[in-house]
């Protein structure tokens, strides 16, 4: 018997035919194998040219991924406080039915187990959850008083404030995910969420800014930030949310902590670095990552000054490269700091969602269909820091505008196919919360803010 595998004949005896059958034939399965996978890895990039000076090389990919492991979207926040259960209704969670896919993984809201109205709000918005949006998964958890109730009042925030920044060092005791998204209640988001906007690749994105170092309040987080670590602070990260973090890097950060200060007991060393000015654990806990766990991060800070002056203060092996900076974002922001922006948020949230379903190839809701959406109305998410930017700022300025825009319609892109696919992403959701919070005698806009919204609308 005489066969041609590749070019080269081979001959084998009578007896050998059927095991040469049975190699010949599993040999031909594997490389069937091996091109499906290779092409099965395959993703529509294209790169982006200029946004680092050539200094960076970004891929942006449509992403046909599986979906993450699960991620625990996190809230602190005290329903006692009328201002803070108006924030979490007319902020986050009616933002977050919208842009924030259900299959990511659930919502952690922590308590204050004390309070009695906390637990009210609690039972409130379980069954509101539950009885609206079943397919969400919702867990309300409580965190006791401090044993040392001083170190509550040591600064020049409220005991209220403090508790805040206080069990921001204990996220990772909520949940059981491996990532935590971390958000504050006054958060909105603004478009839809997906894996490209977490992840560069496996790593997840961190992004931060220099610029704001200079702030006075920023330097009173720089020097608080240095107390806890005995490292200087890398940059101001209280520039966007969510914060990705992986879970144990909570875990690490907090027993570096108690090592350093040589106690097993967390409240005697938030008092030795929390006792004046000001302090931010975002910045502690990103700062220990970037010192102990660079690797599992994808690093994108934005230098305004001279790189080089700024690396003086970081000991040899710690410095930043020029990898490890963009001038504009390479994936759009997905939220705002409601409380510090000056951006026409309704605008931009009303944008995501009709390119989105444009994307999808839906016919456009009335929503829709009487305004004019474009991606260009949302460049302004390509800011590192959307605190601090005017109405319409944005870095996509010149030859970097199209490229932007190539980025915004990739986004979109991947979200029409992500609706396709069965993700949902309904204006009614944004609705209904706004019913649910007027069950609990919250009104999420005030008359004329509403109105400039129904005329949008119209």
């Amino acid at each position: 018997m005489k066969l041609t595998i590749y070019g080269i004949r081979v001959r084998f005896g009578w007896r050998k035919q059927v095991i040469a059958l049975i190699c010949i034939i599993s040999v031909i399965s594997i490389i069937f194998s091996v091109k499906v996978i290779k092409e099965s890895e395959a993703a529509v990039s294209f790169n982006i040219a200029g946004q680092q000076n050539g200094k960076r090389n970004n891929t942006f990919m449509v992403d046909v991924r599986p979906s993450p492991a699960s991620i625990t979207l996190f809230v602190r926040m005290a329903g006692k406080l009328k201002e803070h259960r108006t924030r979490f209704y007319c902020d986050l969670f009616r933002t977050a039915v919208l842009f924030w896919p259900a299959s990511f993984g659930k919502t952690v809201v922590v308590l204050d187990e004390e309070s009695e109205l906390d637990h009210e709000f609690a039972n409130n918005l379980t069954r509101q959850t539950k009885q609206h949006f079943p397919d969400r998964k919702l867990e309300v958890l409580y965190e006791s008083l401090p044993i040392d109730l001083s170190i509550l009042n040591g600064s020049l925030k409220s005991a209220g404030y403090n508790r805040q920044l206080w069990s921001s060092f204990f996220i990772d005791l909520y949940t059981n995910d491996r990532i935590v998204a971390w958000m504050d209640a006054d958060v909105a988001f603004v478009t839809p969420v997906t894996q490209s906007t977490i992840f560069n690749g496996s790593k997840i994105r961190i992004q931060g800014s220099e610029c704001s170092m200079n702030i006075s309040w920023v330097q009173s987080w720089e020097r608080n930030t240095e107390m806890a670590l005995g490292l200087p602070m890398l940059a101001d990260f209280m520039t966007y949310f969510p914060v990705y973090l992986y879970r144990d890097t909570f875990t690490h950060c907090r027993e570096y902590i108690l090592k350093r200060f040589n106690t097993s007991n967390f409240e005697g060393a938030f008092k030795k670095f929390y006792h004046s000015g000001f302090v931010a654990p975002v910045s502690i806990v990103i700062t220990y990552a970037w010192f102990f766990e660079r690797d599992r991060y994808d690093w994108n800070m934005k230098i305004c000054g001279d790189l080089t002056s700024y690396n003086k203060r970081f000991p040899v092996g710690h410095k930043i490269a020029p990898e490890h900076t963009e001038s504009i974002l390479s994936q759009p922001q997905t939220a705002f700091h409601v409380t510090y922006t000056q951006e026409a948020l309704f605008k931009k949230m009303l944008a995501g969602y009709c390119l989105s379903h444009r994307a999808a190839g839906n016919q456009l809701e009335m929503q829709c269909s009487k305004h004019s959406v474009s991606v260009a109305d949302n460049l302004v998410l390509f800011n590192h820091d959307l605190q601090r930017v005017a109405p319409g700022q944005t870095p996509c300025t010149g030859r970097n505008r199209k490229d932007c825009l190539n980025v915004l319609e990739l986004h979109y892109n991947q979200v029409g196919l992500d609706i396709r696919n069965g993700r949902q992403i309904q204006w009614k959701d944004f609705e209904t919360v706004e019913t649910l919070a007027n069950e609990v005698d919250i009104v999420c806009l005030k008359d004329h803010e509403r109105n400039k919204v129904i005329i949008l609308l119209r």
